[in-house]
Parts: C-alpha cells; structure tokens; sequence
C-alpha cells in the first residue's frame, strides 16, 4: 500500500467513526441492540466514504450501508439483502435525520403502540420484550 492509499484509508476509517458516533449520539443503545447491529465497517462505497453493517431488525434483514456524499454533506443510505443485493436507497439524508434508519431496519414506520402490539404477537418479539424487563431496558 502506497502512501496516498494509506492515506485514504485512513480517511474512510475516521469518517465512518465519525458515523458510528452520530448513530450512537441519534439512538439509545438499545435502539442498536434491537437491530441486531454487529460487524461494523469502515468501506469505501460507490465512491464514498461509508459505514457497513449487519442487521437483523424486525422489517430488514441484511446490511444496511451509510455514506458520506461528501460534495453535498449529506449521507446517502443503502439497504441489502444478505446476498448484497441493494433493496433500498435513500439519498441525501441530514444527520439530524439519521432516525430514518429505525423505520427501515425495525418499526417500519408503526407508531411505538402499533410495533409494541406486532412485536409481542411475534415469538422472537415476545424473547426481545421479555429480554429487556428481565434487565430493565424497556
């Protein structure tokens, strides 16, 4: 690796830091928690510095993919499949906006009476509820 890729890399990984912190800073730990998210990753995206990673949320199961459009700071969001297959794409997303993610990933848009009600008819609902009264997460 020559200098400039060095470089570069170096870039992507503080840029996709700096988005892991916003999700941290936009949701509750248990927001993440309930999405499954694991295997973060700093990636280079069509041309864009970008943060990967799985999820295995209520509504979608796969990746999901957020970049910097660093020309028009804002952050494009990918949705795949588990075989990378995009789903879905939403395009210049502000940072205050980044909720956006938790009615893709899990609620789905419901309002939290309407997701509480199809989470608990759902069995592995019903272990995620019972999860966070037994260590009062809720």
């Amino acid at each position: 690796m020559n200098t400039q890729q060095a470089q570069q890399a170096l870039r992507v990984n503080e840029i996709a830091k700096e988005i892991y912190r916003q999700l941290k800073a936009t949701f509750d730990i248990n927001v993440l928690w309930s999405w499954g998210f694991t295997e973060q990753r700093a990636i280079t995206y069509r041309n864009m510095p970008s943060l990967r990673f799985s999820v295995n949320g209520y509504k979608h199961k796969g990746w999901v993919i957020v970049s910097l459009n660093e020309g028009k700071d804002l952050y494009n969001i990918y949705l795949l499949d588990k075989f990378q297959n995009v789903t879905e794409t939403i395009e210049d997303v502000y940072c205050e906006d980044l909720e956006i993610l938790d009615t893709l990933i899990e609620t789905g848009g419901m309002n939290k009476q309407e997701y509480a009600e199809q989470v608990n008819l759902d069995p592995i609902g019903i272990v995620i509820e019972s999860f966070k009264q037994l260590y009062n997460l809720s």
